[in-house]
């Protein structure tokens, strides 16, 4: 596999396409910009690059690339419409959240779009769990620290359910 890195950065996004089109080919491999805002903890992001690789080497993906592949888990959504409109940056976004596959130097994306790692923006809330789609009466079936789970079950049900 692939050498991944999952990191959160702060700034603030102009130009969501130019980021794409950096993305695509951004030291010597390729990434992907989340809205970090509807990003769960980190847990979330490893379990979706996992899951999208596996579905790889089932040969069951529904995307043409590992990134697409692996922000339709994120996501927890089946259709990749509604995981871009979900999980996509948007202009005046500040709250990144960065999946790197085989980037070897990380810093170049952040220097170029002005971003500050910082991994806490990856950090789970209620409020984040609820925007994800996360109901209130979901919420109560778990414990507080558990919340997360939530999410983990979503991401894994893309599989399910594709």
């Amino acid at each position: 596999m692939v050498k991944v890195e999952i990191m959160g950065a702060r700034g603030q996004i102009g130009d969501v396409e130019a980021l794409i089109t950096a993305l695509q080919d951004v030291g010597g491999g390729e990434g992907l910009a989340l809205d970090a805002d509807m990003v769960c903890g980190k847990d979330h992001l490893v379990s979706a690059v996992l899951h999208a690789t596996r579905s790889f080497e089932r040969g069951d993906n529904v995307c043409t690339s590992l990134v697409m592949e692996t922000a339709l888990y994120a996501s927890g959504e089946r259709q990749i419409s509604k995981a871009m409109k979900k999980m996509n940056v948007r202009i005046g976004s500040k709250r990144i959240a960065l999946v790197l596959f085989g980037v070897s130097d990380p810093s170049e994306i952040l220097e170029r779009f002005s971003l500050v790692r910082d991994d806490d923006v990856l950090e789970s809330s209620v409020e984040k769990v609820l925007r994800f789609g996360i109901t209130p009466e979901e919420l109560k079936t778990v414990p507080a620290d558990m919340m997360e789970d939530l999410v983990l079950e979503r991401v894994a049900f893309v599989g399910m359910h594709k």
